[in-house]
């Protein structure tokens, strides 16, 4: 129970006082821009546009001047804080609360109260969320409150991030099932499959929502046999919200319908300067291709590729040799997409393996077109597919690839989902490297905007050669200052000064975009950089781009505790060991550079047969040799790579 105790008979005239001279004074606070879920309904209070807090307030001072009721009054007080915040007037209704607060309210009123008090602070910039959710706990769930209790928990959840708890709290709102489906839905499959297990546990009222999800990721494959899932599933969950308004994009998905495509035509670089390039990615095609044939146990049921070769070929030309093939993997080249793909026939499909100038990742001042293929390897598809083709796609036309950019995205991602905040971004000056750091920064003060951060704490060193390496990170980490500093003193004293240099002690993380070489150059600069009685470790973080895998255990010592992403084609341990000891017997001698073309190759085509189900369910994802790989709303494929760290000369994978 909430303590009572009686002040006496100045306690109304006291709030009334304050709070009317509070709004003589014209003192109206700003307007909150929290983004609610769903307004509350009011607690209690009168419906009509004439009725005020003020109103509220002078009710209140009566009863309590003829009755001393004092239940009734903190009811009239009540309503005239919950007037206030409908009127965005929240030191208002602070003021209000504080002053019951002072005198305490009976137990019946505890819960209205306590969500008042939220609904009061929720729109304070200092406010902790957390307080706000401790709170809201103390109020029973079959308190009339209870809704609107569901309503401020969802919004302070999804302020933490935490979707899972906010789609339990949005189930015991009084939304419409189409409503509460919708958004629960697109929180459920945001999150991690690994954290599916978890979520199934800690809140059984989302285990409808985990099991469909998971029955659409098994039959990727196969939209008739998800239908007759589905079937089984909504008999299952008979009277449950989603079984009674399926998500649309499942609907969607079942109707998928698999269409043979007898033909593929393959638009690669086979001659020229770009042979080796364009050669590799065919080799990948056709080792998936021949995975299939050992499947099949038969060439009847498997499309025939025709390959053409794209060197010195003319828009036209191509044309005329894609013919009526309705299948199309590549071009591969940028500046070939560009001029291919707006006069193909609007019946071609095409999985173009480049993107377009226009796509979301692709930087202004890209270098030229060659580069962009043979160190990003992006590309463009949607494609139908191979075998069994799905055709109720909203455009004919995907983007797959490895360009850096995306990987720059993931390690800001993770970076920052780590809790660093300071990080030093070391990168060489050229052009794909500068890329690189500039997509890392955008999305990284991204990032901060989402926690309401004023500036992103970036410490920016760019070089050109191994004598600005060094230069510009020692100063980046302040040791070139530590160092000024203790001369001076020296001087000063005419004493020599037995200190260390110090480096930056807010620095919590190091990301390098550089060649391999140089980062066999970086790492132990900045190992020597660090103050070791600082006592403080500072990961160095790099993408693909610093790996090569060529130059021997050697590098390995270099790099040691450089944490980085790949593929997983290119990790000690993968699920392809087959695929890697006959790739290694057809093609021995493969470089780096080769065998993520390789990969490449072979994830262009086994995406095919899948593409109707990634198209229309986003959150599916299928493991590929280059990345766990899904399709966004713009028919981009993002691909996410693991994790690995370099320890004792040799490669550890971090599963995180």
């Amino acid at each position: 129970m909430y303590p009572t105790r009686h002040k006496g008979k100045f306690f109304a005239l006291s709030i009334i006082a304050s709070v009317v001279l509070i709004s003589g004074c014209g003192s109206t606070p700003k307007q909150s821009s929290v983004t609610r879920e769903r307004a509350p309904t009011p607690i209690e209070t009168s419906k009509a546009a004439a009725i005020t807090p003020e109103h509220k307030l002078v009710e209140a001072k009566k009863v309590w001047a003829n009755t001393r009721d004092k239940v009734q009054r903190d009811e009239l007080l009540l309503q005239a804080a919950d007037l206030y915040l409908q009127n965005n007037q929240p030191t208002l209704a602070q003021q209000i609360l504080f002053e019951l607060q002072q005198e305490g309210v009976e137990t019946s009123q505890a819960s209205k109260y306590t969500l008042l008090l939220v609904k009061a602070y929720l729109a304070q910039p200092h406010a902790s969320v957390e307080s706000m959710l401790a709170l809201l706990d103390t109020i029973n769930d079959n308190s009339d409150v209870a809704i609107e209790k569901a309503y401020l928990q969802t919004q302070l959840y999804t302020q933490q991030g935490h979707l899972a708890a906010a789609a339990n709290s949005l189930m015991k709102t009084d939304l419409s099932s189409e409503e509460k489906v919708t958004k629960i839905w697109a929180w459920v499959t945001s999150l991690s499959r690994e954290t599916l297990n978890e979520i199934n546990a800690q809140y059984p009222a989302l285990s409808p929502f985990v099991t469909l999800r998971e029955l659409t990721e098994e039959h990727i494959g196969s939209p008739k046999q998800l239908a007759q899932s589905l079937t089984q599933f909504q008999q299952v969950y008979r009277g449950h919200v989603l079984s009674e308004a399926i998500p649309q994009e499942v609907l969607e998905a079942v109707k998928v319908e698999p269409i043979y495509a007898s033909e593929i035509a393959v638009l690669l670089p086979l001659s020229g300067r770009l042979a080796r390039t364009g050669n590799a990615v065919k080799n990948g095609i056709m080792a998936a291709y021949y995975n299939d044939v050992e499947q099949e146990n038969s060439e009847r049921n498997l499309p025939r590729l025709r390959f053409i070769d794209t060197n010195e070929s003319s828009p036209q030309s191509l044309i005329e040799q894609i013919g009526e093939t309705k299948f199309v993997i590549g071009p591969l080249l940028k500046e070939t997409v560009d001029s291919l793909i707006p006069i193909l026939p609007p019946s071609i499909n095409v999985l173009a393996l480049n993107r377009p100038e226009e796509s979301a990742n692709t930087q202004p001042n890209a270098t030229n077109a060659v580069e962009q293929l043979t160190q990003n390897q992006q590309s463009v598809l949607e494609s139908h597919t191979d075998v069994e083709q799905e055709m109720l796609f909203p455009t004919a036309l995907n983007y797959f690839g490895l360009a850096p950019e995306d990987e720059a995205i993931q390690l800001a991602e993770f970076i920052f989902s780590k809790g660093y905040r300071a990080p030093i971004v070391i990168s060489a000056e050229s052009g794909l490297y500068q890329r690189m750091d500039s997509t890392f920064k955008a999305h990284w003060i991204k990032l901060n905007n989402i926690e309401n951060k004023q500036r992103a704490n970036i410490t920016s060193v760019s070089f050109n050669d191994s004598s600005s390496l060094r230069e510009g990170v020692t100063q980046a980490l302040d040791v070139a200052q530590s160092n000024a500093r203790i001369n001076q003193i020296e001087y000063m004293t005419n004493d020599e000064v037995y200190n260390m240099p110090r480096s930056r002690r807010d620095i919590d993380a190091i990301v390098a975009f550089a060649s391999p070489q140089d980062t066999e150059l970086l790492n132990p600069i900045i190992e020597a950089s660090l103050n070791p009685y600082d006592g403080k470790l500072v990961p160095v973080y790099a993408t693909s781009r610093s790996m090569d895998y060529d130059s021997g255990k050697n590098q390995w010592r270099d790099l040691q505790n450089v944490h980085f992403i790949d593929m997983p084609w290119l990790m000690p341990q993968h699920n392809w060991k087959q695929l890697e000891e006959d790739a290694e017997k057809a093609w021995s001698n493969q470089n780096t550079m080769q065998k993520r073309l390789f990969a490449f190759g072979y994830d262009a085509y086994q995406l095919l047969p899948e593409l109707g189900m990634l198209n229309t369910l986003h959150y599916i994802t299928h493991e590929g040799l280059t990345g766990k790989l899904s399709v966004n709303k713009r028919g981009e494929v993002i691909r996410q790579q693991p994790q690995a760290i370099i320890r004792d000369e040799e490669i550890q994978m971090v599963m995180e």
